[in-house]
């Protein structure tokens, strides 16, 4: 599915970790913050997928779309927090690819986002939100898969950081079952 070409491309595209920290500033994401976070793991090599490993996620670029596995998005930039579910009444520490990766690979960085859930739900991240915090796709809680109860396989989790990220803002932004990114139109 990947050539081993597009597969160097994009471990290179994506490079290394930034320095910065998850932890907001007094009054919400400092400017230093905001635009460099901690990476938990840079990219490495996007792996070919293995026999019968379905596509979690359909990832449309303006280019090309790309079907990612579970092995695959493992491989993609990682980053690790804990915040509340407020559906689930749940705290967890969830790990996850940041939401501005996906746009970067997809080839539309900087441009709002789309996403689609497996349930019909459509919703809409602004770059200027995805592009300076740490919203990921996540794709593990409490160190294992997010199972389908819990609003897994992937789903868009913010930043604990209710100053920056009001639930009565941003609540919608919390996609559960997310299966397809797209560029908004």
């Amino acid at each position: 599915m990947f050539p081993t070409r597009r597969v160097l491309l994009v471990a290179l595209a994506l490079g290394p970790a930034v320095v910065g920290s998850l932890s907001p500033a007094p009054g919400g994401w400092s400017q230093a913050a905001s635009t460099s976070f901690t990476y938990l793991r840079t990219a490495r090599p996007i792996p070919a997928p293995k026999p019968g490993e379905r596509p979690l996620l359909r990832l449309e670029g303006r280019a090309q779309t790309l079907a990612l596995t579970r092995s695959q998005l493992l491989a993609l930039p990682t980053v690790r927090y804990a915040t509340r579910h407020a559906q689930l009444g749940r705290t967890f520490t969830y790990e996850g690819v940041p939401l501005r990766d996906l746009a970067r690979l997809g080839g539309f960085a900087g441009q709002d986002m789309r996403l689609h859930a497996s349930n019909g739900y459509v919703t809409t991240i602004a770059a200027r939100d995805y592009g300076d915090a740490p919203i990921m796709l996540a794709h593990t809680a409490n160190g294992k898969p997010i199972p389908t109860l819990e609003k897994g396989p992937l789903t868009v989790v913010l930043p604990p950081d209710e100053r920056r990220f009001p639930r009565s803002q941003y609540g919608s932004a919390w996609v559960w079952f997310v299966e397809r990114i797209s560029p908004a139109p």
